[in-house]
């Protein structure tokens, strides 16, 4: 029995340790440079909003997606994640506290009381 790998069950730094394990045992990491990453990032993105590039906001409702488009987006965000997670390794960025500080700081830029009437 395979064992279950979700978002319940895998931890962000279970996440970076699968991506650092696979770079290092290919010897990726000189190519896997932030700038190269950053750049990586940003080119996985694209090809996920080339998915929804001629569609008006309506046409493209996730209920109406084929098997087909449902997996190939998938992937697409597990380029970008995977990206991202080599980057924050490079840099020694620790992505949860990253996100909980960014809240943080988005919690005093964004009070609920100004957006909520």
């Amino acid at each position: 029995m395979s064992e279950v790998r979700n978002d319940r069950t895998v931890t962000v730094a279970a996440l970076k340790e699968r991506v650092k394990e696979f770079t290092d045992a290919r010897n990726w990491g000189g190519g896997h440079r932030p700038k190269n990453l950053a750049m990586s990032i940003t080119i996985e993105a694209a090809e996920l909003m080339e998915h929804f590039q001629w569609l008006d906001n309506d046409d493209y409702q996730v209920d109406r997606l084929t098997p087909e488009q449902r997996e190939a987006i998938r992937l697409e965000v597990a380029d970008i994640a995977i990206y991202l997670l080599s980057f924050c390794n490079q840099v020694g960025i620790d992505l949860a506290q990253a996100v909980h500080d960014k809240y943080d700081i988005n919690e005093k830029r964004f009070p609920v009381e100004s957006y909520r009437k």
